[in-house]
């Protein structure tokens, strides 16, 4: 039986981390750009870093990436930033690095030692963050950077829906379809952050309609129906649900339109979307069986963090156990 089946998820400073963590993946997906980008970062070479920043499209991965739990880069290191060049763009680094490091300490390591209520600390850092942001908003009103981020910020102040709708279509409304938008949007509106089943899908299936059809928002399919299946079956019987024959064709016609529209040499932006229909797509027949062969040769062995990290064991670990899983039922056909 596979492992897709078996498995049942006052700041202090400190020196910056000047190296990614590569012990459970290369959370620059082989991207040379994105690895240069990271390193202008660390050493300081700010007028390089604002120059992806204002020119790539892979802008908003690499915010994600270094801000996440998977690099790991602290707060600290984009106050040097700001000490440096007080901009925009490093005002959303930082808050959107506040944000990491509270939700982090919050489900790992529990109260600190000179606090009494470490709910208190987390809401002061979801505050600050929201600071920053709004400050932003209001030098860059044609941002989008700063609605994205604070899509986190008021999931952790636990803001109403209506609020979360209105900042994600600020965001839509000035870069359509972002890729992190859709996604921080999507968590909002799942069950376990307050919202429905229902407001879950229908953003997944508007954005099925309605992007481009080579869009990284197109992650939002296979991640609606990963979070479903986590929630009504866990990660004991995730499958069991993924291979239900209404959600597994959705899914298989939704990888099918995906495959047929992006590039053969597979930019980094999609893999978000592919490594997503990885774990979700159920090999059935043979159709099934060449989509999941050719979604895994386009991953080429690079692995997101989502949705592999909803799994306890290392990243890679449990892509190369599901990968060999997948293609083993694949060969069958």
């Amino acid at each position: 039986m596979g492992l897709l089946n078996r498995l049942s998820a006052d700041r202090q400073p400190k020196l910056p981390v000047e190296q990614p963590r590569l012990d459970r993946l290369d959370p620059f997906l082989g991207d040379l750009e994105l690895r240069s980008a990271y390193r202008a970062l660390v050493d300081g070479d700010w007028k390089a870093l604002e120059a992806f920043l204002a020119r790539s499209p892979k802008a908003w991965m690499f915010r994600a990436i270094v801000t996440s739990e998977v690099v790991g880069l602290e707060p600290i290191t984009f106050e040097r930033w700001m000490d440096f060049r007080d901009s925009p763009r490093s005002r959303v680094f930082l808050a959107s690095s506040i944000l990491q490091e509270a939700f982090t300490k919050r489900a790992t390591t529990g109260p600190p030692p000179h606090s009494n209520n470490p709910e208190d600390d987390f809401l002061d850092a979801m505050e600050e963050a929201e600071e920053l942001l709004y400050e932003v908003v209001q030098d860059r009103p044609a941002m989008a950077d700063p609605w994205v981020v604070l899509l986190i910020s008021g999931r952790g102040l636990g803001v109403d829906l209506e609020e979360i709708r209105k900042r994600f279509e600020n965001a839509h409304s000035r870069e359509p379809f972002r890729a992190d938008a859709s996604r921080e949007y999507l968590q909002s509106l799942s069950k376990k952050w307050g919202g429905s089943n229902i407001a879950t899908f229908d953003l997944a299936e508007w954005i099925e309609a309605e992007a481009p059809p080579a869009s990284p928002a197109r992650e939002a399919l296979p991640m609606a129906h990963i979070e479903m299946g986590l929630l009504m079956n866990g990660k004991t019987d995730l499958a069991g649900y993924l291979t239900d024959p209404a959600v597994a064709d959705e899914l298989a016609e939704g990888l099918h339109d995906f495959l047929e529209a992006i590039p053969d040499d597979t930019p980094t932006e999609v893999l978000g979307v592919l490594n997503a229909y990885a774990l979700a797509i159920s090999v059935s027949d043979r159709w099934t069986a060449r989509l999941v062969t050719e979604t895994f040769a386009r991953i080429d062995n690079r692995p997101t963090e989502f949705p592999w990290n909803i799994y306890a064991d290392d990243i890679n670990d449990v892509f190369s156990e599901i990968q060999a899983d997948q293609l083993r039922f694949a060969s069958r056909f």
